[in-house]
């Protein structure tokens, strides 16, 4: 090695100087996956403290959508059959289908829930085949669900839902749980917030909707990110290190 060789000097500088970029945004990008972690933690923190809360009973009464979002809840009341819609583009283990929304009659109120009943295939969505999965128990019901606010739509490239007209003045079929739009087609006052059912016990495998199963609290793969971009971070540099003492040698 010359005496003047050194990677902070002539022609490494820019070489070294890219190199230390480089490995910094990789540490960068790692530790910003593992704020995400951190958020991701504290997040399942505060659903978990939620979901262990007892139910709510809905009686009708307007709700605080932030304060009881992802609370259980259990609810009374019929279903209305007649203003049942579907939630388009839902999945289940790969297999195209919908959700199926029905508004509940709430008990001793005027006020309804919308209850999304859970997943239909494609082929069973059609208006003229949907009543055969229709529960029709005599009276009132009881279920038991997740409380989840109104869906919104987000960025330009998000599909709409078309205004209601004279012409048009009900949709079959929705994009997304937008309950104030909804809300336009339905005779009563719906609830802020719509009801994801549970199943109740294990649910048959040709019984359909199929409601959504208890939510799992997962941490993603931020931490199996977060070392990658450390591991690429160290390589960078270890990797050059290497190849300057083997050029300068």
């Amino acid at each position: 090695m010359t005496r003047t060789s050194s990677p902070l000097r002539g022609g490494w500088l820019f070489a070294t100087i890219a190199v230390l970029a480089l490995a910094a945004l990789f540490v960068r990008l790692g530790t910003w996956q593992l704020q995400r972690l951190a958020e991701r933690r504290a997040a399942n923190a505060q659903l978990l403290a939620r979901l262990n809360q007892p139910p709510l009973v809905l009686d009708g009464s307007p709700l605080d959508v932030a304060a009881v979002e992802l609370r259980r809840a259990t609810v009374r009341g019929a279903y209305d059959y007649e203003q049942e819609l579907l939630l388009r583009n839902r999945s289940l283990n790969g297999l195209p289908g919908v959700h199926v929304l029905v508004p509940l009659r709430i008990a001793g109120s005027t006020s309804a829930i919308l209850v999304d009943r859970g997943w239909l295939p494609y082929e069973l969505a059609d208006p003229a085949v949907r009543p055969a999965y229709q529960d029709r128990p005599s009276g009132e019901v009881t279920v038991t669900g997740i409380l989840r606010r109104s869906m919104v739509r987000v960025g330009s490239f998000s599909p709409a839902d078309p205004p209601l007209t004279g012409d048009r003045p009900r949709l079959d079929a929705w994009y997304r749980v937008d309950i104030p739009r909804i809300q336009e087609q339905v005779p009563y006052p719906l609830l802020a917030m719509y009801l994801e059912a549970l199943p109740e016990g294990e649910t048959p495998a040709d019984r359909f909707p199929r409601p959504a199963p208890e939510i799992e609290l997962s941490e993603g793969s931020h931490l199996v990110y977060a070392i990658q971009w450390f591991a690429f971070a160290v390589i960078a540099l270890a990797g050059y290190g290497a190849y300057y003492r083997q050029r300068t040698a």
